[in-house]
This record gives structure tokens, C-alpha cells and sequence, in this order.
């Protein structure tokens, strides 16, 4: 049974969290523009209210005296409620939406957005030390300016030398650097029967949210010069990523440089719980953002404790609620638009 939302309920609906996937070379400020932009076109729409009739009397003076005397009544429109004068219900400036971290034009991924009033707690949600996936590709033997994307190639080197096996060595050497550093960070002694016990159960949340911790990183492909990461870290910026990249080549006796970086999953919202740039509807959002609100708050008893439990990406998803407002099926891979531009192209009938 479909329900006719009324503009006092679109309001209510719209506070909560919002999780959109951000195509590459568009900007977050890009992305939250064309969001507003839906909501208020959509929204707008749907408010189309009749403007009522209302009676309004005939006065004409009197032929004699000239006094003002009603001879009549007539219906006509009520001006008072008219949307020329009240306005549309729906502004771009009322809508308040904001990231909740940070992801740079070159890269894509997960993005997700506090709308309405939950634009308040904002703070409250980034400071829940969450895990976050990314899978990066990297090419060996180049260094671009900056570790950027797509910056001029400044360095080459030799990388014919480096194999899959001192990779993942490297790797295997990367892992247990952080998961020492990450008791540090959580004020845990190494030698306590309370890290041993946290160990046991998984890797203890940082104290310091503001310093990158990689929990775990594996080969993905590789195919030289070309090879892929899985990475999930908490406290990273898009520098450290495209940094970290960089310092891999150089432990392996050459450089590297980042050819692409996807954020696959933020906490507890992945892939398939995004919404790709077609389906930006005031009713897909809507919807958006009641299964982002329940899916945080079923993680929110895992968040109480101060253990991080690494899992893989597939055994993180919340199946049961993605199958309740499930859009379309969301395991495909990213392609190659060379033509998209960053505010959208869209076609009308003339």
C-alpha cells in the first residue's frame, strides 16, 4: 500500500543519515548541491496544494447618501494562501546537509551525509572511530607530484625487481607495525593481561581518533606495474592513503603512485546500502535515510565496547535491512565515464 507524504511528513522523514555513492573527478560540494537539488524539485511537486475560494463581498457606494453598502458577494481566489505569496514549501537554503568525512574529487566511494537536524551531532558520529574499507590501486616504478591521482610523473624508478611474494612480506611486516601502534594508541600495555585479552577478541579502539591505524591490508590483484589493495583503517585522510601507496613502493626498493582510491565501505554502511547518481529521488532518499538511521543504531551496542572486530566485507553487511528497501541490486563495478561532468546532464523534451 503506497502512502501519500504529506510536506509536514517529507520534513520529519528528512533528519538522519544519508549514504550516496560519489562517482570520481565530482566534489563533495558537487554531490551535496544536485542532493538539494532533487529534494527541493521533488518536493515541490508532491506540494501542490488547491488554493481555496473564498467569498468576498460586492461594496458599491450609494447612489443617494454614497455611503458604502454591500449589494453583493462573489467567489474568487484567497490571495493569502496563493503560492506566489507564501512561497513554495520547499528552499534550497532550508535543507541543511553536510559530510560526514571527507573524500577528494579524484577519489570514489561511500559517502555518507547528515541531513536535517542530525547536522548537530555531527561530531558525535565522526567520533566513533570507525572502520573503513578502501580498495586502492597503484602502479610501481612512478611518482606523481603531491602522491596526487592524476599529478605529473616527477620520479621514475625501477620496479622489475619487486614480486607478489615481497609484497605480501611487506605486507605481513605492515600489519604488526600497527597492530603494536594501535595499543599505543589505546593506552594498553603490551605486556597486560588486558591486551592479551582484547587481542584475543579482536584490536582495541584508538583513543586518539585523529591518527591513521590500519587493522588490516591485503593484495587484491597483482599484475606489475599494476596492483590493488584491500585496506580498512580508522583515522585516515585521503593523503595518508594516497601517502601510504607511495611509501609501499619505496619499501620495496622503487616508487609507487596512486592510479585510484574507492572507499567500499564506512562503518556500517557498504556498497550496497549507497545510492548511485540515477536514483537521487526525494522517495529513494527517504528511504536512504530510514535504513541508515537502523542500521546505526543495530551497531551501536557493537560500538559500546573498546575491542574492534575486523571482518571481511561480506560478512559486514546488513542483510536483512538492505533486502527491505532494497533499490536494485549495487555489487557492480565502477566504470569509466570520460564524458560526465561534474553537474550532471540532464535532457528535456522541447
Amino acid at each position: 500500500m503506497k502512502v501519500e507524504l504529506r510536506v509536514k511528513d517529507i520534513w520529519q522523514l528528512l533528519n538522519g543519515v544519508l549514504c550516496v555513492y560519489k562517482p570520481r573527478d565530482i566534489s563533495l560540494t558537487s554531490l551535496k548541491k544536485r542532493i538539494v537539488e532533487r529534494i527541493v524539485e521533488d518536493g515541490n511537486k508532491l506540494d501542490q496544494p488547491a488554493v481555496p475560494m473564498i467569498e468576498m463581498p460586492i461594496i458599491e457606494p450609494h447612489p443617494i447618501s454614497q455611503a458604502l453598502v454591500v449589494v453583493g458577494r462573489k467567489k474568487q481566489l484567497d490571495y493569502s494562501q496563493h503560492p506566489l505569496m507564501v512561497g513554495r514549501a520547499f528552499r534550497p537554503e532550508d535543507i541543511m546537509i553536510e559530510e560526514i568525512n571527507d573524500l577528494e574529487v579524484s577519489s570514489s566511494g561511500v559517502c555518507l551525509f547528515a541531513v536535517g537536524p542530525e547536522c548537530y551531532d555531527i561530531d558525535r558520529v565522526r567520533r566513533k572511530a570507525w572502520i573503513n574499507s578502501y580498495r586502492l590501486e597503484g602502479k610501481l616504478g612512478e611518482e606523481t607530484d603531491g602522491h596526487r591521482v592524476k599529478g605529473k610523473i616527477i620520479v621514475k624508478a625501477e620496479w622489475d625487481h619487486v614480486t607478489r611474494h615481497k609484497v605480501e612480506k611487506l605486507l605481513t611486516r605492515i600489519r604488526a607495525q600497527y597492530k603494536r601502534m594501535s595499543f599505543k594508541l589505546a593506552e594498553v600495555d603490551l605486556n597486560s593481561q588486558k591486551a592479551f585479552e582484547i587481542a584475543r577478541r579482536g584490536a582495541p579502539k584508538p583513543r586518539v581518533l585523529d591518527c591513521p591505524v590500519v587493522y588490516n591490508v591485503k593484495i587484491s590483484h597483482f599484475q606489475t606495474p599494476y596492483f590493488g589493495l584491500d585496506v580498512q583503517v580508522t583515522g585516515e585522510t585521503n593523503h595518508f592513503l594516497r601517502a601510504f601507496i607511495h611509501e609501499i613502493g619505496l619499501s620495496l626498493g622503487s616508487t609507487a603512485c596512486p592510479k585510484k582510491l574507492r572507499r567500499i565501505r564506512t562503518g556500517p554502511l557498504g556498497l550496497d546500502h549507497a545510492l548511485l547518481d540515477k536514483e537521487l529521488q526525494l522517495e529513494n532518499i527517504l528511504k536512504n535515510i530510514l535504513m541508515c538511521n537502523k542500521a546505526l543504531a543495530l551497531a551501536a551496542n557493537d560500538e559500546k565496547e573498546r575491542v574492534i572486530k575486523v571482518k571481511k566485507v561480506a560478512d559486514l553487511e546488513s542483510s536483512t535491512l538492505v533486502d527491505e528497501f532494497r533499490l536494485r541490486d549495487k555489487n557492480v563495478e565502477e566504470e569509466e565515464d570520460s564524458m560526465k561532468i561534474a553537474w550532471g546532464r540532464d535532457y528535456s523534451i522541447v
